[in-house]
């Protein structure tokens, strides 16, 4: 099942995809509804490089999802107009978790069209997999507003505490 959730932030096109490169972005789009924890222990790079992270993610911090591997699988720009992120996630549960982040530039400077666009493959939990999935994406899009309407610095506010 794929769904897409849509949305225009009010932002430029390079500052909206330097931060989706960041991991820590992930962290402060999905927190508090879910809490992503590399399961190495070594932090997640700075920079979303291609490969598989292996991550435990935990509902509000508290209640265990399992492990989601997080696979980079491309980290590109299409063209001038418009960039890609690829996230072919997998998990004991879910046998494709196909996230595709685009991010657009729009005819206003200060304004992006934004995508996250997810193809959820988990047998008889799809559809409860889809719903949750459908939230958890609408929540990440607040949070990306939230971050833009500080100039991006709530999102430091929280990693220096």
């Amino acid at each position: 099942m794929i769904i897409n959730v849509e949305t225009y932030l009010r932002s430029n096109y390079e500052m909206v995809t330097k931060y989706v490169k960041l991991s820590k972005t992930l962290d402060y789009i999905s927190k508090p509804l879910v809490v992503f924890e590399p399961v190495d222990k070594k932090k997640f790079p700075e920079i979303w490089e291609n490969g598989e992270y292996l991550t435990k993610m935990n509902l509000f911090g508290i209640i265990p999802l399992g492990n989601q591997s997080v696979v980079i699988e491309k980290l590109k720009e299409t063209n001038q107009n418009e960039f890609i992120l690829r996230d072919n996630g997998y998990s004991s549960l879910i046998n494709t978790w196909d996230h595709w982040i685009l991010i657009r530039k729009t005819k206003n400077e200060n304004i992006v069209k934004y995508i996250d666009r997810i193809e959820i493959k988990a047998g008889l939990l799809t559809i409860f997999i889809v719903i949750f999935a459908s939230v958890f994406f609408r929540w990440r899009q607040f949070r990306w507003k939230m971050l833009i309407r500080s100039n991006y610095k709530a999102m430091y506010r929280v990693f220096e505490r």
